[in-house]
């Protein structure tokens, strides 16, 4: 039984389900959200509104759209009150037996047709969808946060689930924008099956004073290209969740990568639940704020003015791309060689590398002339004698280095 789709009904207004709500207003569809009184009824649509208003200030939206958005959008705090929507998701707090209460709930007041939706971002859906007396419309549809700007919903099929629900899921989800990319129903799905043994080692690294967490934050995001690290991302998916899908995966598959850190643990059992109490890894100004209030202020560098010459030992890309940051950056560079032709090959590729810079407007052809005249080359260890810094860069080879 296909279903069209026209209102929606979505279950907890917090993170999730305020983003969820929003996304599916500004496509149009009237939506409906219930909470469990109306404390966090206000709480929801206050949410839903602050969102709004940031969008409008920049520029996402205008006035108009966003007065259209927000009358979309209504509340209660009666599940009947969902009784005609053709859609329901539930965005619950990460706990089973929760949203398995939720759904047994859900399925006795919606109509028959209705399709049921778990955001559940790695429990098992079939769980949720035996709770209900229509288990073959049940489906897993896990938006990512935020999810009024991440692009994938992981569609998650069960067992029991109707291949035309599946469908008209999907279609759905492509007419809020979104890339549906379907799924089988385990543990962790696709991106959390892969992402939170990561996340997990970060949490391992900073509890053992590894490093500090703006130094693993900055390593993933300058070393790896990612636009978060992992502990200020912890912190914008919420502690508690992060540990409750961690407990997930390690019930399932059983994989020491998976089970939650002790530290995670702390963190909940003290309240400190990431950005939306204001304090998780880091401490923000409020809660909900993405400003950290106690960062390390950054150095000013003083220190690097007395580093004027850098030798560096290798001509592959590494040592080659070392060579030619330090030259744009004005110091002077040594570069050691095990052969003339080794040298060449160095040269080449820096000067190479530096016209590419010019030709995209990234450097002026000026500048690259004077960083290449900054590199000079040797086979020998003893013109290092003047370096104020000596980088080794040779292959990964123990005996080598």
């Amino acid at each position: 039984m296909s279903v069209e789709i026209n209102k929606v009904g979505v279950v907890g207004c917090g993170t999730m389900g305020s983003g969820i709500c929003e996304v599916v207003a500004r496509s149009g569809y009237d939506v409906v959200f219930a909470e469990m009184d109306e404390e966090a009824e206000r709480a929801g649509r206050e949410r839903i509104e602050r969102s709004v208003a940031r969008a409008v200030k920049r520029g996402k939206l205008d006035q108009g759209a966003a007065h259209d958005l927000l009358g979309h959008i209504s509340s209660t705090t009666d599940l009947a009150g969902l009784g005609d929507c053709d859609l329901a998701f539930e965005a619950v707090p990460e706990k089973l037996e929760l949203k398995k209460q939720t759904f047994a709930a859900l399925d006795q007041v919606l109509k028959p047709e209705a399709i049921l939706a778990t955001n559940t971002s790695s429990l098992p859906v079939i769980d949720m969808a035996v709770a209900t007396n229509r288990p073959d419309r049940v489906v897993g549809f896990h938006f990512f946060n935020p999810a009024t700007v991440m692009k994938l919903v992981e569609l998650v099929h069960t067992v029991a689930t109707d291949e035309k629900v599946v469908e008209s899921a999907k279609q759905f989800a492509l007419g809020l924008g979104k890339v549906a990319v379907p799924c089988r129903d385990r543990a962790g799905f696709i991106a959390n099956l892969l992402l939170f043994p990561y996340l997990n080692a970060a949490t391992r690294m900073y509890d053992q004073g590894y490093a500090s967490r703006e130094d693993i934050d900055a390593a993933m995001q300058l070393g790896c290209g990612h636009p978060m690290g992992p502990l200020a991302l912890l912190d914008l998916i919420g502690l508690d969740s992060a540990y409750e899908i961690c407990e997930a995966l390690w019930r399932q598959w059983r994989d020491y990568a998976d089970a939650p850190q002790p530290l995670l643990k702390q963190f909940v059992t003290a309240g400190y639940l990431g950005r939306k109490t204001g304090r998780g890894f880091y401490r923000y100004e409020s809660p909900e704020s993405p400003r950290i209030a106690d960062a390390i202020p950054e150095s000013e560098g003083a220190s690097a003015s007395n580093v004027g010459m850098v030798g560096v030992v290798g001509t592959g890309l590494m040592a080659s791309g070392i060579a030619e940051v330090i030259a744009k950056a004005g110091g002077e560079v040594v570069l050691r060689g095990r052969s003339e032709t080794a040298i060449d090959n160095a040269k080449t590729a820096l000067t190479k590398s530096l016209e590419r810079a010019v030709n995209k407007g990234k450097l002026e052809d000026t500048d690259a002339s004077l960083a290449l005249a900054r590199v000079s080359t040797t086979l020998d260890f003893e013109d290092f004698a003047e370096c104020d810094l000596v980088i080794e860069a040779v292959a990964e080879d123990l005996e080598v280095k």
